[in-house]
């Protein structure tokens, strides 16, 4: 089962208030960039704009996001989990139980309801850094990392359900956990956005729950 437990932050009470304050400050420029971005794209918007929506003098901002990618990276790094929390996604209740949970039913049900909700925040801002990719380094190499994030979480999820003895022991992880990973992808979301428009958490959550259903086999009994 996947360890799930956050560590203490080491500073005391005086580290606490301070990260905290930062935090609040993050948060704000991220919820004001996502905003103007979504609202006006992201060539119309500027780091200055950015500033005066959050309230935040423009030095306040450049000293964290020297750039406008370095920005965006941050907004999207912050959609894929919820929050400016240092908790890494791995440790999300969500991914524990897709790794955890007792039975090949609530497994698939965590992994899909997270997805969706993940997807709500990310598609967006995905259908952004896709318009930018070829023209931002920054933002390339990090939607090249988050695919290979991808994949790697569907090939856990997918191992985990095998050695648990959820799945039938011969499948085939590495094909399972491709084929997933392109239906689980941000990508996907967006394509499903604009095919179909807005959907709803819930409603991509069931869709994506019946495909891993479609390929999670039985364990098969030994003869």
């Amino acid at each position: 089962m996947m360890e799930c437990s956050v560590p203490p932050v080491p500073g005391g009470v005086n580290a606490d208030r301070r990260r905290a304050r930062s935090a609040r400050t993050e948060e704000r420029i991220v919820r004001a960039a996502t905003e103007l971005m979504l609202d006006r794209g992201y060539a119309r918007t500027s780091l200055t704009d950015v500033a005066a929506a959050a309230g935040v003098s423009p030095r306040t901002l450049y000293v964290r996001f020297a750039t406008k990618p370095e920005l965006l990276k941050r907004m999207i790094d912050v959609a894929v989990v919820g929050d400016v929390d240092e908790v890494p996604l791995a440790e999300r209740p969500w991914v524990c139980a897709a790794f955890g949970a007792p039975t090949l039913d609530e497994r698939i049900t965590a992994l899909a309801g997270g997805v969706a909700e993940m997807h709500a925040r990310l598609a967006p801002l995905v259908a952004l850094a896709i318009e930018v990719e070829n023209a931002e380094p920054v933002i390339a190499e990090q939607a090249a990392r988050a695919r290979a994030g991808n994949h790697g979480l569907l090939q856990g999820f997918w191992s985990a359900l095998v050695r648990d003895g959820l799945v039938d022991a011969d499948t085939d992880v590495e094909h399972v956990a491709a084929s997933t990973m392109l239906l689980s992808a941000a990508e996907t979301a967006v394509l499903r956005r604009r095919s179909f428009g807005e959907e709803t958490p819930g409603r991509y959550a069931e869709w994506l729950a019946g495909a891993l259903r479609a390929f999670a086999r039985e364990p098969q009994p030994k003869p």
